[in-house]
């Protein structure tokens, strides 16, 4: 894959992560922990997986 389309992916995992974080703490504050859970899961997932394309990227 060239650099651009590594970039646009980062970005879109990035952009998710934040996304399921926010999700993950409005729930927390209205329901509680334990239906937010899987957010936060998601979260960490998604900041992973942007991270690695961060790496990928890098090295090209």
């Amino acid at each position: 894959m060239n650099r651009k389309s590594l970039l646009l992916i980062e970005i879109i995992w990035a952009i998710l992560g934040l996304m399921c974080l926010g999700i993950a703490i409005r729930e927390t504050v209205n329901a509680g922990i334990g239906r937010a859970w899987l957010f936060y899961v998601m979260a960490v997932a998604a900041f992973v997986l942007a991270w690695i394309r961060d790496s990928q990227r890098k090295k090209l």
